[in-house]
């Protein structure tokens, strides 16, 4: 068994920099008009990317994120005449496990969405720069990268009893993937406790990575998926939109095991603040009348809450 291993960060920073090669970039989503999302909404191009990595010189640990910089100059920092007109580094959350999927320690993973802002007629009007850049990617290209970066949205480092509860929205799905597969195909620690993974999107054919996850489902019983689709599903509760937060007042049993039990609570997404609406429905089957920021605080302090928003 490998060990747990201790989050390092930023080994590589701007000034000295790890490069490593594209082995693979998917996309994973239906090309923009072809899929459920209509065209004045514009697109959602979600790519999964592998680059080669020596875990012994880059030794990342899930839940940690990657910093890339993508080539060129800044506009911006051109026009005010500054010295380094290189863009900034761009940080991706990591979605494989912290010794690569076969345990090879041999690359590290990314799923990212290209971060385009559309007009009404869903026309591009400002293109993301790293993330189409990284979405652009071919095998065999080279990627200047930095980090690892975070040492706080972390997996328990030693035998752990408690359920989890998994929320994602998007391509916050990311660091749940290679969470799970360390925790139940792994075995770095010993797990003993559920896993319940609820993941939303706006459209179901913008759900990815759905065949792993099924598998996962069918393989073990203390793996349960449950997916919140906000476009096309309706809530029970007011007809409106299906959010994961709705899902999380649907959850109340399994949240209450994880509040009495030990357990913990992950959330990643988009847009930051996301994590407010399943915080407070945690806070009202908790019957916690303190204020949100001190049950936030609350729960953070005592390791069963961990959220990581952008």
């Amino acid at each position: 068994m490998k060990p747990v291993r201790e989050p390092q960060i930023n080994i590589f920073k701007k000034s000295n920099p790890y490069k490593a090669k594209v082995v693979s970039n998917v996309c994973l989503t239906p090309e923009p008009g072809k899929g459920n999302r209509p065209k004045k909404e514009g697109g959602s191009e979600i790519h999964r990317i592998t680059l080669a990595v020596d875990h012994s010189v880059y030794p990342y640990v899930i839940g940690q994120s990657a910093g890339i910089i993508p080539p060129g100059e800044d506009p911006e920092k051109k026009a005010k005449g500054l010295a380094d007109a290189a863009y900034t580094v761009r940080l991706y959350s990591i979605a494989s496990p912290s010794y690569s999927f076969g345990m090879k320690e041999d690359n590290i993973e990314f799923i990212i969405k290209r971060d385009n802002v559309y007009d009404s007629e869903g026309n591009i009007q400002f293109k993301g720069v790293c993330s189409n850049y990284v979405c652009d990617l071919k095998a065999g290209d080279e990627v200047i990268m930095t980090g690892p970066s975070g040492k706080k949205f972390l997996l328990p480092n030693s035998d752990f009893s408690g359920d989890i509860m998994f929320l994602a929205t998007g391509t916050g799905l990311a660091p749940f993937i290679g969470m799970s597969e360390e925790l139940l195909e792994h075995n770095l620690i010993r797990f003993t406790g559920n896993i319940t993974l609820v993941y939303g999107a706006p459209y179901s054919d913008e759900l990815v990575m759905m065949d792993y996850l099924k598998n996962l489902e069918v393989k073990y019983k203390n793996f349960k998926l449950i997916t919140a689709i906000s476009r096309e599903e309706k809530n029970p509760f007011d007809g409106g939109r299906m959010y994961i937060s709705h899902r999380v007042r649907q959850l109340e049993a399994e949240v209450k095991r994880i509040l009495t039990g030990g357990g913990r609570f992950y959330i990643c997404g988009g847009p930051k603040g996301m994590e407010k609406g399943v915080i407070e429905e945690i806070q009202k089957i908790a019957g916690d009348a303190s204020s949100y920021e001190d049950y936030k605080h609350h729960m953070e302090h005592s390791h069963q809450l961990f959220v990581e928003t952008y």
